[in-house]
């Protein structure tokens, strides 16, 4: 009889608990990029097509031929490339993300992209988003074929690679 007290005794203060567990918001990243006004917003950061574009013209600058891309649902867009260099070229996928919840991806969409991934032989899969990846998928990828860019490294590259505008 006092086995069945304590385990209700701990159901029962387990549960309180998780009702009183506080539904907080991810920590905003260390990283963040700011505009001026709604103005300065670069069109691809809002609308799908202008993402589209800029996400295969991005992959490209890395010797990968556009192959077929199709958008999963309405802010998923899989993107299938090829690369033919000998020796270390390949099939690589890519992720990209535009407008995630809560301007993060989490772990879990990480997961089910690494498995993807493996799942279809890819040599290299690139996730790109216009939000940020919170610390836990980061950590997933440290020994998987797997490139995550955020939307500070998204604006910075297409910058450097002078196809920002």
């Amino acid at each position: 009889m006092g086995l069945f007290l304590i385990s209700g005794f701990a159901f029962l203060v387990g549960i309180i608990l998780i009702v009183l567990l506080k539904n907080t918001a991810p920590p905003a990243p260390k990283d963040q990029i700011h505009f001026n006004n709604s103005d300065g917003i670069p069109p691809f950061l809002i609308d799908s097509d202008a993402f589209e574009e800029k996400c295969i013209e991005f992959l490209s600058k890395f010797n990968l031929e556009h192959k077929h891309s199709v958008w999963a649902n309405n802010c998923e867009l899989e993107i299938a490339m090829i690369d033919e260099t000998p020796v270390v070229g390949g099939v690589y996928l890519a992720l990209c993300i535009i407008d995630p919840p809560n301007k993060t991806v989490g772990a879990m969409k990480v997961k089910g992209f690494i498995d993807t991934v493996k799942g279809e032989g890819a040599s290299r899969g690139i996730m790109i988003t216009t939000g940020y990846f919170d610390d836990k998928a980061i950590n997933l990828i440290e020994e998987e074929p797997i490139e995550l860019v955020n939307v500070v490294s998204f604006v910075s590259y297409l910058k450097k690679f002078g196809i920002y505008e």
